[in-house]
């Protein structure tokens, strides 16, 4: 009876050994994978894909079930054009995340650029919906920028009011509603929301453009020629600075 009761003991303390190994490995494991996620997104946002998706493959070779280096991942085989397997990536990333609200978000995101405008709508309405997701404004502008481009600017309008109303500081949505105004021929409220767009924002070749039909609309030819310099200046190879030189040549009409 002793003998079996040191058996026991000894079972029972191998066993426990075995399971505090596990739990170490298991804890190395996902620091490799937090810490090759978070170098993966700094690649990614230096634009250095190749390096990202590398240190991502590591963070998911290390745990498979890690939902961020999934949808980290994902970012990076979009901006590569490498469609399917962003999609595979941003849906294995939300199977294994459900209730983290930005998978539905950035899987919306991807939706709209790929002219799947519906489906993307339905996207961001369930992040907004997700218990505890602390940014809803962020799936609301996205879900305006993208109702604009069905079009749906009533819609649009609606979700981009949502969002500046939970922050006055959106520059997506900032400029969103600066383009709805433009085309409502509103011009005043144009001009209102791309001041408030350049507040948060550097100024794109996009909203310098429609700064200039504004400002012609509104009969400023100082505030047109302002927003023409910088466009100039700033962007002299974008196709906006072509339709600005075209315009002025008496070509194209905005």
């Amino acid at each position: 009876m002793r003998y079996l009761i040191v058996v026991i003991g000894l079972s029972l303390m191998l066993l426990l050994n075995g399971c505090a190994t596990i739990a170490a490995d298991e804890e190395h494991d996902q620091k490799i994978a937090e810490v090759n996620t978070r170098l993966g997104m700094g690649y990614y946002q230096q634009g250095r894909l190749d390096d990202a998706l590398k240190k991502l493959k590591k963070a998911i070779d290390a745990e498979p079930d890690y939902s961020p280096a999934h949808s980290t991942i994902a970012l990076v085989y979009d901006r590569m054009g490498m469609v399917n397997e962003a999609e595979e990536q941003y849906l294995k990333a939300i199977d294994l995340n459900p209730k983290d609200g930005s998978m539905y978000n950035n899987y919306g995101v991807f939706l709209c650029r790929v002219n799947r405008l519906k489906e993307a709508d339905e996207y961001f309405m369930k992040a907004i919906k997700t218990p505890r997701y602390p940014t809803p404004e962020r799936a609301y502008e996205n879900a305006g920028a993208c109702a604009r481009h069905i079009p749906d600017l009533e819609k649009a309008e609606n979700y981009l009011r949502l969002a500046l109303s939970r922050n006055p500081k959106l520059p997506v949505a900032l400029y969103n509603m600066a383009e709805i105004s433009f085309a409502q021929k509103q011009y005043m409220s144009t001009r209102a929301y791309l001041e408030r767009f350049e507040e948060v924002a550097k100024p794109t070749p996009e909203s310098l453009w429609l700064g200039v039909r504004a400002e012609r609309k509104l009969g400023n030819k100082q505030g047109a020629q302002h927003y023409a310099k910088l466009l100039q200046t700033d962007y002299p190879d974008s196709l906006q600075f072509k339709w600005l030189l075209d315009s002025e040549q008496g070509g194209h009409k905005p």
